[in-house]
């Protein structure tokens, strides 16, 4: 493989290393295995996990949104990448 597509690749893929922010985050678990403080009643525990669900859908987002500024995905783009309509093209 050509030196210049692997760091392309390598370029494209960074912002996934991101998802591993709430992975580590809930491994962690003595960081929230505790009751106080309790938000409206919830005891820490409880809403700790969710709020990381929160943020790892608001993290999604963001590395949506990071790939497709890297990869250049525009509307134009998309418009070229639609089937031509002719049986076998793919592309």
């Amino acid at each position: 493989m050509p030196d210049g597509k692997k760091k392309s690749r390598l370029l494209r893929r960074w912002p996934r290393l991101l998802f591993l922010i709430p992975f580590a985050a809930m491994l962690w678990v003595s960081s929230y295995n505790r009751t106080a403080p309790e938000l409206g009643g919830i005891p820490f525990f409880y809403w700790y996990q969710l709020a990381w669900i929160l943020a790892g859908a608001g993290l999604v987002l963001i590395v949506y949104w990071i790939e497709s500024k890297i990869t250049h995905t525009t509307e134009e783009a998309q418009e070229e990448a639609k089937p031509s309509g002719v049986p076998g093209d793919i592309l």
